[in-house]
């Protein structure tokens, strides 16, 4: 499966819509998320606010997401639940891998339903040794206002049928070391061109650069807020570690109905993405809410 293939893949699938207009960086004073009600998350899954919780303390990683997706085959499962003493709370997290001989593609989906204006979603992750870099892989959120409104890889979609993001590392090619720094990668209406015509993700960069430790639990959260009618007063954020790290400003927007995990690397492509032949992350506390949920305020994520 080449890049065209992937990002057909991904938007086959997409739910939602909306779109960017221009860039700035916040400077905000720490706010009080949800998880300080709830030390150690046990029982955020009942607040209001929550759409959507797994810890991964049942066993079954994919239990309660709407779609396990992959590509590549392996006798080994996509998303295993892996105990361990030093995770970020509980016993348990999940580990999804990627191999040059086995899968290339994980994603792990869920709908919301009814569809929101503003999303925050919030899960731990960690990259382990084998990580170099990726093709794509994060947490996002996508849309789609109907059949054909995504035109394709390399084609920047209507503002007002559109969108998709992931916040994620990126390589960089040797800008910043393994696994990346962290950036929403983002499809949308105003994408730069690459000089060719093509119209690839474009990258909206916190800052300051947020490169994620190998073998260490990172918090990571964003916020996706749709705009008010003819206005540019819409928003897309990002926290590290409970920091807020950028803010993004948007238009044309449609409400929000899917968010999701993902890895994807294709075989051919582990060589000039550092080399190995695979890719492990553990995820962990993914919650997904109406409210800013902030790291969980008990047993702060520690290195294994």
């Amino acid at each position: 499966m080449n890049y065209t293939q992937r990002h057909t893949h991904l938007f086959s699938n997409a739910l939602l819509a909306f779109a960017l207009a221009g860039a700035t960086l916040a400077d905000d004073k720490p706010m009080t998320g949800l998880a300080s009600k709830y030390p150690g998350d046990v029982g955020i899954a009942k607040d209001h606010a929550v759409l959507f919780h797994d810890d991964f303390e049942s066993g079954e990683p994919d239990k309660r997401w709407d779609e396990l997706k992959t590509r590549g085959e392996s006798a080994m499962p996509a998303v295993q639940v892996e105990t361990a003493a030093a995770i970020v709370r509980g016993t348990k997290s999940a580990r999804a891998m990627l191999r040059k001989d086995g899968f290339s593609d994980i994603s792990l989906y869920k709908k919301l339903e009814p569809a929101r204006d503003e999303v925050f979603m919030r899960h731990y992750v960690r990259y382990g040794r084998d990580y170099g870099f990726h093709g794509h892989g994060g947490s996002g959120f996508m849309a789609d206002a109907g059949t054909g409104a995504f035109k394709g890889a390399g084609k920047a979609p209507d503002g007002d049928k559109f969108f998709w993001a992931t916040l994620e590392p990126i390589g960089g090619r040797g800008r910043w070391d393994a696994p990346g720094a962290l950036i929403f990668y983002a499809y949308w209406w105003k994408m730069k061109p690459d000089g060719r015509g093509n119209h690839w993700g474009n990258w909206f960069e916190p800052k300051p650069v947020q490169v994620p430790k190998l073998e260490s639990w990172v918090c990571v959260e964003w916020r996706v807020k749709i705009n008010t009618a003819a206005k540019d007063d819409g928003e897309l954020d990002c926290w590290i570690d409970g920091e807020k790290r950028g803010e993004f400003r948007e238009a044309e927007a449609l409400k929000l109905n899917k968010v999701w995990l993902t890895l994807w690397l294709e075989p051919e492509d582990y060589e000039r993405n550092g080399g190995g032949e695979s890719r492990t992350a553990w995820y962990d506390d993914v919650v997904v809410a109406t409210k800013y949920i902030g790291p969980t305020t008990a047993t702060q994520p520690t290195d294994k």
